[in-house]
C-alpha cells in the first residue's frame, strides 16, 4: 500500500481503510485456514499414500520371503536326499565292513577253539604253528629215511660180520 499520509484522511476515510484492512485481514485469514486445510488434506493424503505403498512393500516382502522359503526348502529337499544317500552308502560300507572283521573275529575264535592253550592259540594265529608242523613232519621223513638206511647199512654189515665169523669159525673146526 503507498504511503498515506494518516492525518490528513478523514474519520470515514480511516474507518473505510480499517475496515479495508479488516476484511483484507479476514479475508488473508480465510485463506490461511483455507490453505492449512489444503496442507491438512494433502498431509492426510500422503499418509493414505505412504500407507498404501508400505502395505505394496510389505506384501511384496511377504512374497519375495514366501519365494525365497520355497527355494531354501527345495535346496533343503536336495540337499537332505543327497545326505540320505551318503549316509546309506556309510551305513552300507560299515554293514560289509563289520561283516568282514566279524567274519575274521570269527575265523580267529575258531582258531583259539581249535588250539588247546593260549600259547598254541597264539602260535596257530600267527601260522608258526603250522608252519612248525609242517617242518616236523618233513624232518620226520628225512630222520625215517635215514634210520632205514642206517638199518639196511647196519643188517649188512651185521650179515657180514656174521658170514666173517662164520669162516673164521669153519677154519678152526
Amino acid at each position: 500500500m503507498a504511503e498515506i499520509n494518516l492525518r490528513k484522511l478523514s474519520r470515514a476515510e480511516l474507518l473505510e481503510m480499517m475496515i479495508k484492512f479488516s476484511e483484507d485481514a479476514e479475508a488473508s485469514e480465510a485463506r490461511a485456514k483455507q490453505r492449512e486445510a489444503e496442507i491438512e488434506e494433502e498431509k492426510r493424503q500422503f499418509i493414505i499414500e505412504q500407507s498404501k505403498e508400505r502395505a505394496e512393500l510389505l506384501k511384496r516382502f511377504d512374497e519375495e520371503k514366501a519365494e525365497m522359503r520355497r527355494k531354501f526348502n527345495e535346496q533343503k529337499a536336495i540337499l537332505q536326499a543327497k545326505f540320505d544317500k551318503d549316509i546309506n552308502g556309510l551305513k552300507e560300507r560299515l554293514e560289509r565292513e563289520k561283516a568282514e572283521l566279524q567274519k575274521e573275529v570269527d575265523d580267529a575264535l575258531e582258531k583259539i577253539g581249535k588250539a588247546g592253550t593260549l600259547a598254541d592259540a597264539a602260535l596257530s594265529l600267527n601260522g608258526v604253528f603250522e608252519a612248525a608242523h609242517k617242518a616236523s613232519a618233513m624232518y620226520y621223513k628225512e630222520v625215517k629215511a635215514k634210520c632205514d638206511e642206517l638199518e639196511r647199512e647196519t643188517k649188512l654189515k651185521c650179515e657180514q660180520k656174521i658170514r666173517e665169523a662164520s669162516e673164521k669159525s669153519s677154519f678152526r673146526q
